[in-house]
């Protein structure tokens, strides 16, 4: 005997997506722009977590992604010769086990009986999408300088830091 899945038209019927919130909080050093996060927080739903351990292991890898982009990583390019620079992991950065603060994840229980004979969704971008945003809002919150443009580095800081008295 062999089983089959069809896939009907639930998608035109319910909203079939994953949510997910993302709170961090970052300090700012006041004479040199450094920011470091001091704590990440996602909440997530994304229906029934059918293992718990690698649902969170994949949400804090994409959190620790989206750090990684928001604060430093950058693609440099050779504008004159359409080089790329930083080619290779001796000069393009990436976060490490130092630059990665408290993080903790949430799984609201939230089952959803029409998305699947498991009830389950998928969690992969539930950690990485918001994550960049909720970094620079806390950063525009601790110094009230807007980034606009990824990742927040020195240069785009500290012109607009407030004066320290």
């Amino acid at each position: 005997m062999e089983d089959s899945i069809e896939f009907g038209d639930l998608d035109k019927q319910y909203q079939q997506s994953t949510f997910a919130g993302h709170f961090v909080e970052v300090g700012v050093d006041s004479m040199t722009g450094e920011v470091r996060v001091r704590r990440m927080l996602a909440v997530c739903a994304a229906g029934r977590i059918l293992n718990p351990k690698t649902a969170r292991s994949q949400v804090i890898g994409a959190m620790t992604m989206g750090l990684g982009g928001a604060l430093m990583e950058e693609l440099a390019v050779d504008k004159r010769l359409g080089y790329f620079v930083n080619h290779d992991l001796a000069g393009y950065e990436v976060p490490v086990h130092a630059d990665i603060p408290e993080q903790e994840v949430i799984f609201l229980d939230d089952t959803d009986p029409v998305s699947s004979p498991m009830k389950a969704k998928g969690v992969g971008e539930l950690g990485l999408c918001g994550v960049s945003a909720a970094i620079v809002n806390a950063v525009y919150n601790a110094t009230g300088v807007r980034v606009r443009e990824y990742p927040v580095t020195l240069d785009k800081l500290l012109g607009s830091l407030p004066d320290v008295v």
